[in-house]
């Protein structure tokens, strides 16, 4: 491996043909050093590098450096030139850099710090910016996670979760097969064609927008912020105070004041409309996916989980009794009953319990426990001799006998 420094100005061009994994960083010095082992050839534009294994490129601040194949991963920091590329069979990561243009990155991206244009026609993997000047991307097979986006924001189609916060300029999704978040954007917002839910979080600025979901629409909109909605879904829960309201069956049409600011919404599922109210927040910002209370009734999701779990038991008695008989069956069956019983009863005397788990709460004296007959242990000793049950079945059966 070699280290060479060439004296070529404070912007050249540097041109990689092909090599490994490619590290960049930008310094001051009027000069490129490169370390490893390449070959190098001049032309009229600069210099092209062919490695066959890693290269690190030290590079004035202002060149400009384009990319042909990196077989491994990228990595450029504190490089204020241009970016232009073609594959990146890696990660790439840009960290304090200016315009980047890619063509293919097999890997996940990371941006953070960057002055300029993220621009990448696919990502076959996850994408992550923070604090960048804008972003394009063509298709992105994974997530795109965004926080604070200086201009606009525009996805061609994405195949996992798009979450964006605080972006200054627009946002177009043109395809999404899951679910987009949207908050506090201070452009236009046009997203089509989500295959999941879309959830828009703040207010948005004058104009046209719209969102077209197969899934559910929530939108949490602040309170005494102008706004004309016309909504068309089959199921529209608004919460919102409108006025000059007109509720059909499958569209609702109305304003909050008198303002510019239009948002069209079109959904397969249900749209939840309600307000934002930052001093009422349940749901921190912090989280991943920016939850939202759409009302759920626990009584209603009890009620169908002791359904599927009777389903379940009744299958389980039915195993037993063909392998032990219909007299060990009854009992195990009697007991199963009665602590149903109990829970439900349980249940229904908390109706104010939040959690799934108090039904099963420890209220007053326990029954005491029942001692397995000397007959019942024979019997489930001679079937593990037999081979008709394990070991270890047997115990859980006598100590399902026992409690």
């Amino acid at each position: 491996m070699t280290k060479d420094q060439f004296k070529m100005g404070e912007s050249p061009t540097v041109s990689v043909h092909s090599c490994g994994d490619l590290t960049v960083r930008g310094w001051a010095e009027a000069s490129v050093q490169i370390k490893g082992d390449y070959r190098i050839k001049e032309t009229d534009k600069g210099i092209r590098l062919d490695s066959q294994g890693s290269l690190y490129l030290y590079l004035p601040r202002e060149a400009m450096l384009t990319l042909g194949r990196v077989d491994g991963d990228l990595r450029i920091k504190q490089f204020t030139g241009t970016v232009a590329g073609e594959y990146v069979h890696g990660d790439a990561v840009f960290a304090q850099a200016n315009d980047v243009a890619l063509g293919i990155v097999h890997g996940d991206v990371a941006a953070r710090n960057m002055i300029g244009l993220l621009s990448i026609d696919e990502v076959n993997g996850d994408v992550a910016a923070r604090v960048i000047g804008e972003a394009r991307l063509g298709a992105v097979h994974g997530d795109f996670s965004a926080r604070i986006i200086n201009g606009d924001v525009t996805i061609d189609s994405i195949h996992g979760d798009a979450d964006l916060r605080t972006v200054n300029g627009s946002v177009t999704v043109s395809q999404g097969f899951r679910d987009v978040n949207l908050y506090n954007v201070g452009g236009l917002v046009s997203v089509a064609g989500v295959t999941g839910d879309i959830r828009l979080r703040g207010g948005l600025s004058d104009g046209e927008h719209s969102l077209e979901a197969r899934g559910d629409v929530v939108v949490r909109w602040p309170a005494n912020v102008a706004l004309n909605l016309a909504v068309t879904a089959p199921r529209i829960d608004n919460r919102l105070p409108m006025d000059e309201v007109t509720d059909k069956p499958g569209s609702l049409a109305g304003r909050i004041g008198n303002g510019q600011t239009s948002l069209t919404i079109l959904a397969g599922g249900r749209v939840i409309l309600r307000e934002e109210d930052l001093t009422k927040e349940k749901w921190s910002d912090n989280g991943g996916d920016m939850e939202f209370d759409i009302g759920i009734n626990m009584d209603d999701i009890a009620s169908r989980i002791e359904g599927e779990v009777q389903g379940h038991l009744s299958r389980v008695t039915r195993e037993i009794e063909s392998k032990f008989g219909p007299d060990f069956s009854q009992r195990i069956n009697e007991k199963i009953a009665r602590k149903v019983e109990k829970a439900g009863a349980r249940r229904r005397t908390e109706p104010n319990s939040r959690f799934v788990g108090a039904a099963f709460a420890t209220t007053g004296a326990e029954t005491p426990k029942k001692s397995v007959t000397t007959e019942e242990q024979l019997k489930i000793l001679k079937m593990v001799e037999t081979g008709k049950i394990s070991p270890e079945e047997a115990g859980m059966l006598l100590e399902a006998l026992e409690s």
